[in-house]
């Protein structure tokens, strides 16, 4: 009699180690996955590079001659102005095609300022004129959005089509087919241009809303500076409550075939319902990425051994972004069955 009761019964959505269990049993069933990952970061070190730190120097020396200091100031001026020389000379304009969680294609060199490469000295490109600096920031950008988008639609695909989705009586790999190739083919533009439409909007915000809120802090911070703590803590823990209230989106347009409307409020209904193990799987999974990120970034840049490190933080990244598109599987299916009881 108990078998029989326990026939027609689904399974428990998984907890967060098992969706995290899931997400890197994706990647070893299909290990092509990593294959964007890899070839960004191999571009990144070994392929040219555009430097914007011709640039840079022109701002400091500007700023320099416009603001003398005299006494201590004049060393943390000293001290600043040369950590802008230093990054002008090493930032790479090519790393902003990658890197952004569930937005892009992860990367070891995005975070790390490479010196050099087993090659010898990559060819540097610098920008003299600061009119050219926006054009190639905006195209490597959305260049970046576009192999982003190839990336997480491919994993959305294989999440989709694992077995515990079919078995769940969702399976979302089949829904992509769209049964024709032109239904198929329309049904992915439109989940290109919800894409692209979300990381706009979340750009075109970045830009309105943080330089507002530092604002802010600043005036509060010239009123008294335990105001200006305060509202730096407030506006970040803000900003951090909102953000993860969006995690959902990208994986509900690309899994779920929501419109750009629909994926941000079932990404706030889910997120909310599930605050507590979202909080865990995000923080397990940045220790996870950060600590093995660490390992990974040991080997010299002249060593073909960092070769290593690139395939490991590709297969890790590629886990833990297939672990949050299972997380929002199961916890989407869980409220369907909630809102749909069996009889």
């Amino acid at each position: 009699m108990e078998k029989e009761r326990g026939v027609g019964r689904k399974p428990p959505s998984r907890g967060v180690m098992g969706c995290l269990a899931a997400g890197f049993e994706i990647v070893g069933q299909n290990p092509f996955l990593v294959a964007l990952p890899v070839a960004l970061d191999l571009f990144l070190w070994l392929g040219p590079r555009i430097s914007v730190g011709p640039l840079v120097d022109t701002v400091v020396d500007f700023l320099t001659v416009q603001m003398p200091a005299q006494g201590e100031a004049a060393s943390r001026v000293t001290q600043a102005t040369g950590l802008m020389r230093e990054f002008g000379a090493e930032f790479n304009l090519v790393s902003v095609a990658g890197g952004v969680p569930l937005l892009q294609v992860p990367s070891l060199f995005v975070r790390r300022i490479s010196g050099g490469s087993p090659l010898g000295a990559p060819s540097v490109y610098p920008l003299m004129n600061p009119l050219t600096v926006v054009p190639w920031w905006a195209l490597l950008a959305l260049m970046g959005l576009g192999l982003g988008f190839l990336y997480l639609n491919e994993i959305a695909h294989r999440v989709g089509g694992t077995a515990t989705a079919v078995k769940d009586g969702l399976p979302e790999a089949s829904k992509d087919a769209g049964g024709a190739g032109g239904g198929a083919a329309v049904g992915g533009v439109l989940k290109l241009l919800h894409f692209l439409l979300f990381a706009v909007g979340l750009l075109i915000i970045g830009l309105t809303v943080v330089p507002l809120w530092l604002f802010v802090v600043a005036l509060g911070t010239m009123i008294a500076e335990p105001l200006g703590i305060l509202l730096w803590m407030g506006g970040a823990g803000l900003l951090g409550y909102v953000g993860v209230h969006l995690v959902f989106v990208v994986p509900s347009i690309l899994l779920g075939q929501r419109s750009l409307p629909q994926a941000i409020g079932e990404s706030v209904v889910l997120s909310h319902l599930n605050l507590w193990p979202l909080f865990g799987l995000l923080a397990l999974s940045l220790v996870i990425y950060e600590g093995l990120g660490y390992a990974w970034s040991l080997p010299a840049d002249d060593s073909w051994i960092l070769t290593v490190g690139i395939l490991g933080n590709a297969a890790v990244a590629t886990g833990l972004t297939s672990a949050a598109f299972v997380f929002y599987r199961e916890r989407r299916n869980a409220v369907r069955r909630i809102a749909k009881p069996e009889g």
